[in-house]
């Protein structure tokens, strides 16, 4: 009786193939794979470390997300300012108030009352 099935054992396990397809041979695919398993450990450290790694690409989204958080201070900023721009040409009130407070200028006829804070009480000096 003629069994087209031949069997061996692989990894632990039987394994049956038919009788006219090669049986492999443990020598040719091991060498294939511990090269595999070092192609698949090396691009799993490119892609961890490198200019384009994951690390670095985390480092570029913090920095982006830095930058994003400054650029809203400064246009917020730059906004303030821009009212302040426009209130100096347009209100006459707004630049003599700046002018009494920062530059210390009264109008013509104006009388300034200025008042000074009193000195602390020196302590009484021993008389003997």
């Amino acid at each position: 009786m003629f069994r087209p099935w031949r069997s061996w054992r692989l990894g632990g396990s039987w394994v049956r193939v038919m009788a006219w397809l090669p049986v492999p041979d443990r020598l040719w695919y091991r060498p294939r794979l511990v090269l595999v398993a070092i192609l698949l450990l090396f691009l799993v450290a490119a892609s961890l470390v490198g200019d384009r790694g994951l690390i670095r690409l985390y480092q570029l989204h913090r920095t982006r997300a830095a930058l994003t958080r400054e650029i809203e201070h400064v246009s917020a900023a730059n906004a303030a300012l821009a009212e302040e721009v426009r209130a100096l040409r347009t209100d006459p009130g707004r630049v003599e108030a700046i002018a009494r407070e920062e530059l210390r200028l009264v109008k013509p006829g104006e009388t300034v009352y200025e008042f000074r804070a009193a000195a602390p009480p020196q302590p009484a000096a021993d008389a003997r």
